[in-house]
Order: C-alpha cells, then structure tokens, then sequence
C-alpha cells in the first residue's frame, strides 16, 4: 500500500506473513484484532520515528485528516495526546481498536 502522508501511517510487523502497511490507524486497529496473536503494530510520530503502537497514546485532533477518516493521530506520551485530542483526551491503543471494531 502506498503511505500518502505520515499522519496515521502503520504497520505490522509479524513473525508469519509480510509486513503489512497502513495509511489511517483505524484501518491498522481493525486488522490488528485478526492478528493480535503473532504480530506487533507499529505507529509512525510526527517527529518520524516508528513506535510500538500498544504503549503509544492516541489522540483525535480537530485538524487532523486521515487516509479512510478515523482521525486517529498517535503521540509519544499521553500529554502530547491530550494536548493535541479535540476533547482534550488521551487514548491508549485498547481504545482505537475498540473504536476500529465499533466503525466496521
């Protein structure tokens, strides 16, 4: 898959199949659930470093635009995500994938 913008950009890792890339991180969420067992979701910063997707925290900025409309952006620590969230809430990576499952 093409990646158009870091914004939502993902990727799981897995011990069995090819990398699998992502350009919104509810796309990521929701196909994570399937592959839980043998894989390891990564999230792409805004500084440009890839992240382990289950310690990162998630925010939904008001600015924010996504490849398929989740809005998900993720942040380093739970303060940036609370900065940044339109509601002034930081999210763990349980409540995305709650959040991906809850949109299908």
């Amino acid at each position: 898959m093409l990646v158009s913008t870091e914004i939502g950009a993902g990727q799981i890792v897995s011990v069995r199949d090819e990398t699998r890339f992502y350009d919104d991180l509810g796309c990521l969420a929701a196909d994570f659930a399937a592959r839980s067992a043998e894989a390891t979701p990564f999230v792409r910063l805004s500084s440009g470093t890839w992240f382990d997707a289950r310690t990162a925290a998630y925010a939904q900025p008001a600015s924010a635009r996504t490849a398929m409309g989740s809005g998900f952006a993720a942040f380093a620590t739970a303060a940036e995500a609370r900065a940044a969230d339109r509601a002034g809430r930081a999210l763990q990576w349980d409540d995305v994938v709650k959040a991906a499952g809850e949109r299908r």
